[in-house]
């Protein structure tokens, strides 16, 4: 019986001075998660945006934001897609995105994933594929920055994106 009491007077003694000292140690250190974005990147939620100064053919944007480390944005709903949009008019230029219908006309997929886009927002009557030539998707000045299909030689400005690097900031 006496074994029992000085093993629990232990257990108790080692449970008080671990949850002191967690608790001292949780008032002295706090942890604040921050995305970080390279030079020349603009960061938003959980990912980073490289909205270029030179155009290029849709093909060319492609390989350029890969050499950059990233991919041909793809906007996943609507507070990224006016995210974008509000970048887009500060710049005032229109921009090339990930999606195309290459593969299969009307099947519209990003070049990343190679997924189907669930969210899009294109301008009344687009996409339409003026003169069968028209395959990549651009966030379009001329339509109020809402999507068009567009012809993917024409050189235009593009916007790249990337997963922004996670960095604790202890303070």
């Amino acid at each position: 019986m006496r074994l029992i009491r000085t093993l629990d007077f232990m257990y108790n003694f080692m449970i008080k001075r671990m949850f002191s000292f967690s608790t001292s140690v949780i008032l002295l250190f706090s942890f604040n998660l921050v995305f970080s974005c390279p030079d020349g990147w603009l960061s938003h939620r959980s990912s980073c945006y490289h909205f270029s100064h030179d155009k290029e053919a849709w093909a060319n944007a492609v390989s350029l934001c890969q050499v950059l480390g990233g991919h041909l944005v793809e906007i996943e709903d609507a507070t990224e897609n006016s995210y974008l949009v509000s970048q887009a008019k500060l710049y005032s230029n229109s921009y090339w995105i990930g999606l195309n219908d290459l593969q299969e006309e009307g099947t519209w997929v990003w070049v990343n994933s190679n997924t189907m886009a669930s969210f899009t927002n294109w301008t009344r009557g687009q996409p339409d594929n003026d003169v069968k030539n028209e395959n990549c998707a651009i966030i379009q000045k001329g339509y109020n920055y809402l999507w068009n299909d567009g012809k993917c030689y024409t050189a235009l400005n593009y916007i790249c994106e990337k997963t922004a690097e996670n960095v604790n900031i202890v303070g």
